[in-house]
């Protein structure tokens, strides 16, 4: 089925809706091509130049001053990788931390509220509803609970690998 689409009458003689559609166009290709490069700009960057202000510290903390061998990012160059791929996975394990501890807040109250909506449902008779309310609230709540341990755990075992 294709999409309708309603152009005013004036527009349509002038042809100035085709004006209006391409500079649309125009505008969503700038926006996402913006999007792009600020996403791989520092992806792209970031070995380079890690590399080598990480390169540069390292000798001039051997040496004692500020001159760079050619050879010395080449050497460092694992250790650089090493060293942001450890900073990247210590931040992308802390990114949760703030919804984790909204959930955590949030679920002794919610699962108060579906407890008691559920109970309801016992004097409507339905009994079995009833009982499936409070048994998912229940466990959503010990699930929310124990999701930082969890989390704590999964980390541990990335470290360790």
């Amino acid at each position: 089925m294709a999409k309708s689409k309603r152009i005013n009458f004036n527009e349509f003689m002038s042809g100035e809706f085709k004006v209006k559609d391409r500079e649309k166009r125009q505008r969503r290709v700038k926006k996402v091509t913006q999007l792009a490069v600020s996403a791989a700009l520092p992806i792209a960057t970031c070995g380079a130049i890690g590399t080598l202000g990480f390169a540069m510290k390292a000798f001039a903390a051997t040496t004692g001053t500020n001159a760079v061998v050619a050879s010395a990012p080449i050497a460092i160059e694992a250790g650089a990788k090493e060293w942001m791929s450890s900073q990247t996975l210590s931040t992308l394990a802390h990114v949760l931390d703030p919804l984790v501890d909204i959930m955590v807040a949030l679920s002794f109250p919610i699962a108060s509220v579906i407890i008691v909506g559920s109970c309801f449902f016992f004097m409507f008779g339905k009994s079995e509803k009833a009982w499936d309310g409070i048994m998912k609230a229940g466990l959503g709540y010990v699930l929310i609970q124990v999701s930082p341990l969890i989390l704590d755990v999964l980390k541990q075992v990335g470290n360790a690998v």
